[in-house]
């Protein structure tokens, strides 16, 4: 199965292009939508032309995870006042206001632990399901007042839908553009709304209280790192001392903390590898890792309720790779040594060891 074709690819960004600029934006839902559209066709998707099936929950549980930052109180810009940022041209998100109403529920606790407790509530889920297929998962491939359904067909109803051929291929391929855009355009949208002038000011720093600039607290995980690699640096296999946590695949390419996406290294692996992809040596080596200590991490990471999903991390990290080889970049293998991976060269991702699960 081959790639959509790169006039095809061109075709993709023009219509995302008229999508943002003649679209009707009446709430931050559709810039929402095209976030999720672009995550979910990385973490079930794959690079290839096929089509892929979606679901109204599928994008619900992301609206969930972006807008539960934004249903907390934003500082004002004059002393002492507190108040949610307004998100819709008329009343208030809905959305909104279902995630902040859902949140006292849990306490507090850091982010990601938050919002996996809000998408593991059903009647949060179903209600946030319901606001997506009556407003921006339907309404979406408008552009001025004409339907052009370019990204997947538009019945205007219904709980499911499918990406046309090829186009989870270009979310895929251009994520991190279409995260720029869409993060880019909503924060404009926020900024234009008069009801949040007063609180915005001048100098607010409103992207990092929308879409957050903080990994989250990462020392719980390092018991279970210790104890599977026996106080070794996962690439050098030298004793790594206090060691870091490192993100295999590293968070400045899909800013996402799940379990098995981490790894114990030593100082100076951990300053070499920075934000590399690890060489295809080190990849083996952690495929067998999460294979062979399968049940040890998901027990470790359920009792202490820390985010995972091996499935998840699994393609993400398949992504990552795809993405180094299609441009025949390279990889960290140790110290200041490079490796290049290529698809041209017949590079490809190793074959897994045996079932995943969660």
């Amino acid at each position: 199965m081959n790639p959509p074709s790169p006039d095809f690819q061109l075709q993709f960004l023009d219509y995302l292009q008229r999508l943002l600029d003649g679209g009707m934006f009446t709430a931050t839902y559709k810039y929402a939508l095209l976030m999720a559209l672009a995550d979910l066709s990385v973490e079930k998707g794959a690079d290839n032309d096929q089509p892929l099936p979606l679901s109204a929950r599928d994008v619900a549980e992301k609206f969930i995870a972006y807008y539960s930052r934004q249903a907390s109180p934003f500082p004002g810009a004059l002393e002492g006042e507190q108040a949610i940022l307004h998100q819709n041209t008329g009343g208030q998100a809905a959305v909104i206001n279902h995630v902040r109403e859902a949140i006292p529920l849990y306490g507090s606790q850091n982010h990601s632990r938050l919002v996996r407790r809000l998408q593991a509530d059903r009647g949060l889920v179903s209600r946030v399901t319901r606001t997506v297929i009556d407003q921006p998962l339907w309404k979406l491939q408008t552009i001025g007042n004409q339907t052009d359904d370019f990204l997947y067909p538009c019945r205007g109803s219904g709980p499911s839908f499918e990406l046309r051929p090829g186009i989870a291929f270009c979310f895929r391929k251009f994520h991190g553009f279409i995260y720029r855009l869409a993060q880019d355009g909503w924060l404009r949208f926020v900024r234009d709304r008069h009801q949040n002038q007063h609180l915005l000011g001048d100098v607010a720093d409103l992207n990092s209280f929308m879409f957050g600039n903080e990994r989250q607290p990462l020392e719980p995980y390092r018991p279970i790192l210790r104890e599977i690699q026996e106080d070794r640096c996962f690439y050098c296999h030298g004793k790594t001392g206090a060691g870091h946590i490192d993100h295999f695949v590293p968070w400045s390419w899909y800013s996402l903390d799940l379990g098995h996406n981490f790894v114990l290294a030593c100082d100076r692996c951990n300053q070499r590898k920075k934000d590399h992809l690890a060489a295809p040596a080190h990849l083996r080596q952690w495929l067998l890792r999460n294979e062979e200590f399968h049940a040890n991490l998901i027990s470790y990471f359920e009792c202490e309720s820390l985010p995972h999903h091996r499935d998840s991390s699994l393609l993400i990290t398949r992504w990552a790779y795809g993405r180094v080889a299609a441009s025949n970049g390279v990889t960290w293998v140790q110290g200041k040594d490079f490796e290049r991976i290529s698809l041209a060269q017949g590079w490809t991702f190793p074959s897994l060891l045996g079932n995943t699960g969660n």
